[in-house]
């Protein structure tokens, strides 16, 4: 067999290795999404409530919090969301809501996050919320 014929199979099969190891590696468990189901992590991804508060975390990065607790009044809370599951935290970004809220940037540990429960800490480690998927 040619030696120039050998090197050129032998340069094909290293490159084919290297792209195949290279291509299979996974992420690192950052999600802007908020979504990672590999290694076994749950998923923040859902609609959570909290008594009379819904928030839904969207697969898109969306936000959206209803709040029922005044009788007569409906409060809203639209925006977008980052999850770092490494770190265990939630950052949400509120855009100005006409007559409600002005915008806000908030971030959250995320003290529990199970399929059933989420548990939502301000920084300074007060309770910001006890939430069940529904």
């Amino acid at each position: 067999m040619n030696k120039k014929y050998l090197w050129y199979i032998l340069t094909f099969i290293m490159v084919s290795i290297f792209t195949i190891g290279v291509s299979s590696c996974g992420g690192d468990g950052d999600n802007e999404e908020g979504y990672n189901g590999e290694n076994g992590k749950v998923s923040i991804v859902g609609r959570w409530v909290d008594g009379s508060t819904t928030m839904t975390l969207g697969k898109d990065g969306s936000y959206n919090l209803t709040n029922t607790s005044i009788p007569g009044i409906t409060q809203y809370r639209t925006g977008t969301y980052f999850y770092n599951s490494n770190q265990s935290l939630l950052s949400v970004n509120v855009v100005a809501v006409e007559g409600q809220n002005s915008a806000y940037q908030q971030t959250y540990i995320v003290e529990t996050l199970t399929e059933s429960t989420l548990v939502l800490l301000y920084l300074d480690g007060d309770v910001e919320g006890y939430y069940t998927r529904k």
